[in-house]
């Protein structure tokens, strides 16, 4: 497997060995289908509400006209998500502060304060990190900039950080409790269908921590 290297995580060059991550559940571009995707694993289907439009063995393709919404299954919170997607330039992002109503990017939204997080865009434009029950934490990285981005959550049980394009834009201390989530929505927070985004979705997936030695090794996607 192929990895990026996470920027500023280990300045010094040295030979520390890195965090690596072990795919879970994996959709990337070969999995896309006509009327459905389908993970590596040959098995897990993306759960698809909406109209499904694609451009098969390429990407997955998100407009007003489709509405489409997408989620998958995952074992718990305490992962690594992560998508390549590219947000439509002229998609007008929900005008909130409360992150589960945003438009979303990946994550879930779970009832009241649990162990429920998201990707999110803000109302001005940016990416965020939604934590807690509305925080919306947001980064200086436009959403709508018409370009394709790398982002990945990681989720710990005392911080979750925001990465776009290799580089840590947001890190925040919480501690979560409650119920774990169970599905991962792709541009979609899989609780309700007006936080769906437009644009266009290359991959995506979640992967576990393999070992508790700094820096990370993101896999790419």
């Amino acid at each position: 497997m192929a990895y990026i290297r996470c920027i500023g995580a280990n300045g010094g060059g040295g030979t520390t060995p890195s965090i690596t991550f072990t795919p879970k559940t994996f959709f990337d571009e070969q999995g896309i289908g006509s009327s459905g995707w389908v993970a590596t694993d040959g098995t897990t289907n993306m759960s698809i509400q909406g109209t499904f439009a694609s451009v098969t063995g390429e990407k997955v393709i998100s407009n007003s006209t489709n509405e489409l919404r997408m989620y998958f299954p995952v074992t718990g919170s305490y992962y690594l998500f992560g998508i390549r997607c590219k947000v439509d330039p002229n998609f007008t992002p929900r005008n909130t502060n409360n992150w589960y109503e945003c438009s979303c990017i990946i994550g879930q939204e779970l009832g009241g304060t649990q162990k429920d997080c998201a990707v999110v865009i803000d109302k001005n434009g940016y990416f965020a990190l939604g934590t807690d029950t509305a925080t919306v934490n947001s980064t200086t990285v436009n959403a709508l900039d018409g370009n394709e981005h790398t982002i990945f959550m990681l989720v710990n049980a005392g911080d979750i950080s925001l990465y776009i394009d290799g580089v840590l834009e947001k890190k925040v201390s919480i501690t979560m409790n409650g119920g774990e989530m169970n599905n991962i929505g792709v541009f979609f927070n899989v609780a309700d269908g007006w936080t769906r985004t437009d644009g266009e979705i290359y991959s995506v997936g979640y992967w576990q921590e393999n070992t508790p030695i700094l820096p990370y090794q993101f896999p790419t996607i």
